[in-house]
């Protein structure tokens, strides 16, 4: 039985930190990236606050048991490069937005975990198209507002077809 050195336990336990809050983590295969463009990757992915690790199968599948999340361990297979985040959509926005940049690079999402369920590669895609939170909201509030004033104008509009009435009622009474 061989025991673990100082660095994996290092390693272990930086994954494990990683892996504690995370909301998404994208699985992706890297070999055969020129370290330039893995460099460039990285600090694109810093830019929006995800992580990037590439890791040893081994010592991810101990950090995901290590604070509970084995759902974590199945994105271990072959070489892995796994990228963490808060935000499942702006992590997947940013993802998949390297990815159709850099179309011919070997690069590719293999899978992910979206809280502590796993899904595919065509999911993390429909998810980065999803609008910004904010645009989002912005929208939700406009269609509230948009139908909160068409109310109010058929309110208005039958309160004057209302006192339109009462006047012909009336002008007709005067007349007869």
């Amino acid at each position: 039985m061989r025991l673990p050195t100082a660095r994996k336990v290092n390693l272990v336990a930086e994954l494990s930190a990683l892996l504690k809050d995370a909301e998404i983590a994208i699985a992706a295969s890297y070999q055969g990236i020129p370290v330039s463009e893995l460099t460039s990757l990285r600090r694109t992915l810093g830019g929006s606050g995800v992580q990037m690790r590439v890791v040893k199968n081994t010592l991810l599948r101990r950090a995901a048991n290590d604070v509970g999340r084995g759902e974590f361990a199945v994105l271990a297979d072959g070489p892995t490069a796994i990228m963490v985040g808060s935000d499942p959509v702006e992590t997947s926005r940013v993802v998949m937005q390297y990815r159709r940049e850099h179309a011919t690079s070997p690069f590719q999402v293999r899978n992910a975990v979206i809280g502590s369920e796993m899904v595919s590669t065509a999911y993390i895609e429909d998810l980065a198209t999803v609008p910004p939170r904010d645009v989002l909201l912005s929208r939700i509030a406009g269609n509230l507002t948009s139908k909160v004033a068409e109310l109010a104008g058929l309110l208005q509009a039958t309160t004057r077809e209302f006192a339109g009435l009462i006047d012909a009622r009336a002008t007709q009474l005067e007349a007869g």
